[in-house]
């Protein structure tokens, strides 16, 4: 894949439309990006004994500068902090939070972003339709995305080429080897060759809206190699998703969307998941109904699962399992929003962890064009024959952008 990588800029370098940039001015014309947030999580569990409560305060976010065009190439840093604030809570009550490092509760501060991004045939600031992305980047496809619901995204290393060629369709290719964790909490990148195998991973992913009112999404992920670096075989082979919404030519925003997906086992069964969800808006209320069933074994996502009914607190280990759920949301006045919604997620015959309801609560309030506020509440049941205990998880962020 590298020598491809490689020919393909060669191959654009000689047919590249000079930018009248200058390299001077490609950095005095860059831009510069701050995504502050201000996290409180609270997470307590009914059966503390079998799972610590969790708790913390912290503030931090993304700083980021991208460079202007020069000859069709830009460059980007980012720099990727969750800090603790004051003493409030101590560092081992944030350990479960996926706001502080994994194990440990210390702050996260690292390079999340550093990467280079080269457009064939540019235009002055205009980019064509073939991209080509090299190093440490967010990704936002069906099955490997940045998972931006804590302090931090999720952030990847990677080489991915973007082509817009056929009209409404986005063709995505792309090659994984590490990345930072579950929102970031790993505090750097860390090889994920006992997941991925030794050679990491290679995806396509694809979007299309030739027809109209329909959007069609899909992907398919590849484990490049069955082993690990010690020669053990890797649990999972391949992962495959494709959902599809259809604008209905009824009602107000009247939809259904359905997907589709699963995966190839190196050992066991393979599985699938399918789903289905319609919705619809009356006045300043929408509404939506939905369903979701996991078959043979455990449906996996590489980062972050599509599934209609993963909410807040969402699946254990995404066990085959029937899930049925509906929400209302509200718009008050502008800016305001208010969501509820509830989710019966039963496992099969034989399986006793994804088996619980969820009710979850989103309110948001848009204050200006640079903040907004956030607060989140779920509460979890687990039924009595579940090896999962119940849990709350309370949540209130402030966003600043500028």
């Amino acid at each position: 894949m590298k020598k491809i990588i490689l020919s393909a800029i060669a191959i654009a370098s000689l047919t590249q439309i000079a930018s009248a940039t200058t390299l001077g001015e490609a950095f005095t014309n860059g831009t510069y990006s701050t995504k502050a947030r201000v996290f409180y999580f609270n997470r307590g569990f009914d059966a503390p004994s079998t799972a610590d409560n969790a708790q913390a305060l912290t503030a931090g976010g993304i700083m980021k500068y991208e460079t202007g065009l020069y000859n069709g190439l830009k460059a980007g840093i980012a720099y990727y902090g969750s800090h603790r604030l004051g003493n409030i809570f101590t560092r081992e009550e944030g350990v479960g939070t996926s706001i502080l490092e994994r194990g440990t509760g210390e702050d996260l501060s690292f390079l999340g972003e550093a990467y280079l991004e080269y457009c064939l045939n540019c235009v002055g600031e205009g980019l064509t339709n073939t991209t080509i992305k090299i190093g440490r980047q967010q990704l936002a496809t069906p099955l490997i995305q940045n998972h931006d619901l804590r302090i931090l995204p999720s952030v990847y290393e990677a080489v991915v080429i973007k082509n817009e060629d056929i009209k409404d369709t986005a063709i995505e290719l792309g090659y994984v080897k590490r990345y930072s964790g579950f929102t970031s909490k790993d505090n750097g990148f860390l090889d994920q060759n006992a997941k991925w195998g030794e050679d990491g991973l290679g995806y396509i992913s694809v979007k299309n809206s030739t027809i109209p009112n329909l959007s069609v999404r899909a992907q398919y992920v590849m484990a490049l190699s069955d082993e690990d670096k010690a020669g053990n075989t890797i649990k999972i082979d391949d992962y495959r998703y494709i959902d599809a919404k259809y604008a209905l030519p009824f009602g107000d925003k009247t939809y259904i969307k359905a997907q589709y997906g699963g995966n190839a086992y190196n050992v066991g069964d393979d599985s699938t998941l399918y789903g289905v969800k319609v919705g619809t808006s009356m006045g300043m209320f929408d509404f939506a109904l939905l369903y979701d069933k996991v078959d043979d074994n455990e449906f996996k996502a590489v980062e972050s699962g599509p599934m209609y009914s993963d909410w807040q607190q969402g699946y254990g280990n995404y066990e085959p399992s029937e899930a049925f759920g509906g929400q209302i949301i509200a718009h008050p006045f502008a800016g305001m929003s208010f969501k509820v919604g509830y989710v019966d997620v039963a496992a099969d015959d034989g399986f006793a962890r994804d088996d619980f309801t969820e009710m979850n609560i989103d309110a948001k309030y848009k204050i200006n064009a640079m903040s907004k506020l956030r607060v989140r509440y779920s509460l979890k049941d687990q039924t009595d024959t579940s090896t999962r205990e119940d849990r709350d998880d309370f949540r209130i962020i402030y966003y600043l952008n500028f």
